[in-house]
């Protein structure tokens, strides 16, 4: 039985068309985990920063706690010399001790004022903890929403492409089969793009231009015609 290569270009041409389809499909379907797994990335990056302010906060605590004991070692140390100086005998004792209470009382004034910057610093962490608490939450109700919004659109895809794929398996199965095997194959080997049109003397697939012997013999319709560059099939759409 002789093949009518005219009707085969032509189911080849529609079965051409559903691929292209489906393949955008499931391109798109494999395109939503990754947005999906790239939007929670970058959510997971932006707690991470709070993790960092809230560790930069504790660790400034323990930095005032430890200045606050030693100020308080500072003031018990004056205590001790102030007691001291009365059980002393000589002027020279006396003003060493003096000396001692001055320098610890500078030392303690030094250390006052580092703990007041560290209660004015720790405040500010603080204000950048609560607005980044309040960004984060805003952020995480914006990724819950997307997530949902780009399931459903995963659903709707799905059901396009069951569709999609049972009309292709019906157009297939009427493509004749020693026609189809080669067709699979271009579409497998040329990123699922197999047939393609002759415009403007060039194939459209490679953009070659085709010898006038080439689009007679296309014209012709009497077998399947490859690009000699591309390989193609060709077809002119008249």
């Amino acid at each position: 039985m002789s093949i009518n290569f005219e009707e085969q270009v032509k189911l080849l041409v529609e079965l051409q068309g559903l691929d292209t389809q489906i393949f955008k499909f499931e391109d798109d379907l494999e395109s939503i985990p990754r947005k999906i797994s790239e939007m929670e990335d970058h959510f997971k990056e932006k707690s991470v920063n709070l993790k960092s302010l809230e560790d930069g906060v504790k660790s400034l605590q323990v930095k005032r706690k430890e200045r606050e004991g030693d100020l308080q070692a500072k003031e018990e140390a004056v205590k001790k010399f102030q007691l001291q100086m009365y059980l002393v005998k000589t002027n020279k004792e006396y003003s060493a001790f003096q000396q001692e209470i001055v320098r610890a009382k500078a030392d303690g004034s030094l250390m006052e004022e580092d703990i007041i910057k560290m209660f004015d610093q720790i405040d500010a962490e603080n204000k950048k903890i609560a607005q980044e608490k309040d960004y984060l939450k805003e952020e995480e109700s914006v990724l819950a929403e997307e997530k949902k919004r780009l399931n459903k659109e995963a659903g709707r895809i799905e059901v396009e492409l069951e569709g999609l794929r049972a009309q292709r398996t019906a157009l297939a199965g009427k493509v004749d089969p020693t026609v189809l095997p080669k067709y699979e194959r271009i579409v497998s080997s040329k990123g699922g793009l197999a047939v393609v049109p002759v415009a403007n003397e060039s194939c459209q697939g490679c953009f070659r231009i085709m010898p006038p012997q080439v689009i007679n013999e296309i014209r012709m319709k009497n077998a399947l015609i490859f690009c000699e560059n591309c390989a193609r099939i060709l077809y002119i759409d008249e």
